[in-house]
Formats: structure tokens, sequence, C-alpha cells
């Protein structure tokens, strides 16, 4: 996975030096690359953590049902992804987090713990971790019993700042270059610009019909205003994340 990361993060980089020349020309066939891996890039880490949680939640251990049972097998299946605080829940929503033990705060009323429970995974909720205070992105599945019922869920809050970092460094971006991603509600996952993380776009009246259109259609591209700055993007859905990703230029 890493050398697949590293080769991708290569041949995008290659690429910008000649697309980055020209910021405020239509977007070009590098910009498409950018996207691509943008997605790619993204979607590996989340999908990394994604097949760590479903091979873990078939186990013996996962199945026990018993905290001081699970706690050493989950560490080691979700060891090595993308940084993510890793937890346990039952179907009253009390939950127990890696390294830290029991919570106080039950996490039931949460939207994709229904989901989980009703037998689903869950991928790409974004919240604000009750145990750690930070910007997440939620990846649950459901951890069944001997007769199919669902008895409880192994989940990952990735952290979308570390991520986000991990995704800048990894597209190598040229100077007038800019990503994003964000749920079908308008909530930041990504940005080029971190301090956008977690904002509401579908608040600024003057993207928020463009935003709308571009959540609703699979892919495009689009030129608006966002605080007063022209930019053009082409855009594309996630079919794991469902978020819309967005790639392109600064004018």
């Amino acid at each position: 996975m890493k050398i697949f990361l590293q080769c991708a993060a290569i041949f995008v980089l290659s690429l910008f030096g000649v697309a980055s020349s020209a910021s405020a020309a239509p977007l070009s066939i590098n910009a498409n690359v950018g996207l691509q891996a943008f997605v790619s890039l993204s979607d590996a880490h989340i999908g990394a953590t994604l097949n760590s949680l479903v091979g873990f939640s078939g186990t013996a251990e996962a199945k026990s049902g018993a905290w001081s049972t699970i706690e050493g097998g989950l560490r080691a299946a979700t060891h090595g992804n993308v940084p993510e605080t890793v937890f346990y829940a039952v179907p009253s929503g009390k939950y127990w987090v890696v390294g830290k033990g029991a919570q106080a705060l039950p996490i039931g009323d949460r939207p994709y713990f229904a989901k989980v429970f009703s037998g689903k995974n869950a991928v790409g909720d974004l919240v604000i971790g009750r145990s750690t205070g930070a910007a997440v992105a939620i990846v649950a599945v459901p951890v069944r019993g001997e007769n199919g019922t669902v008895t409880g869920l192994v989940g990952a809050a990735i952290d979308l700042s570390q991520l986000n970092a991990m995704l800048i460094r990894e597209l190598g971006l040229s100077a007038g270059m800019l990503f994003w991603a964000t749920d079908a509600h308008g909530i930041t996952a990504l940005h080029s610009d971190k301090a956008n993380i977690m904002n509401n776009a579908m608040k600024d009246p003057f993207i928020a019909k463009t935003l709308r259109k571009m959540i609703a259609t699979p892919s495009g591209e689009e030129t608006y205003k966002f605080r007063n700055i022209t930019r053009t993007v082409l855009y594309r859905h996630s079919s794991l994340t469902g978020w819309t990703y967005g790639f392109g230029i600064i004018h």
C-alpha cells in the first residue's frame, strides 16, 4: 500500500510541473490526473481502515464481546493505518477506545451507530470525536454473533487534519492549485487550506448553489467564487465515502 501511494504521488507531481505554469488557463488533462490521484489516495487510506475493520470483525476476538479480549486484536489489526482512534461499541451505545478504555459519553445517538446496528458499514460520516474533540471521519462495521445478529461494532475515527496533511504531502501541490472534499450536506472533510475543514460551505451564499449542483452531479467542471477569489475545479464523487471531491486552480 505504501509503495502504491508513493508512486502515485511521484507520478502526479511530475505532471503538475506542466499544469502549474498556466494557472489561469482552462483546466488541462493534468488536472484530471490530479483529481483521480486525489480521490484514489484518499480512498486508499480510508479503504485500508475499512478493510482492517472488516477483517477483524469476523474474528473470535471481536465476537467475544469482551473488551479485554478485543483491544489487543483491534490494535494489531489497525496498526499502520492513517492516524485514527479505534473503538468498539455495544448496542447500548457504550464504547471503549484502544489505549483509553471505557468512555463516559455514549455514542448511540450518532447517525452511523443506527446504520451499523442495522447491519451496514458506515464510511465517511463527519463528526467531532467525543473521546478526542478532533474533527474525524468515521469508518465502522458490524460485529455479528453466531446467529448473524449484530452484537457490536468496531470503528475508527480518522483524524481529518492528519489525513489532510498526508494528502498534501503525497500530492505535492504546485502553487495555485487546490483540492477539497465535502459530504452530502456540504461539510468540508478535506481542503488544501486546512482552516476550512469541518466548515459548512452551504452557509456561503456565493457558493451554495454551485456546491449543491456538484453534490447532485456525479462529475463535471465548475468555475465559482469563494471568498471573492475565482476557482475552477474538476469534481467527481467517491463511491466509498459518498463525498464529492474537487481539484483545480485558483485564478
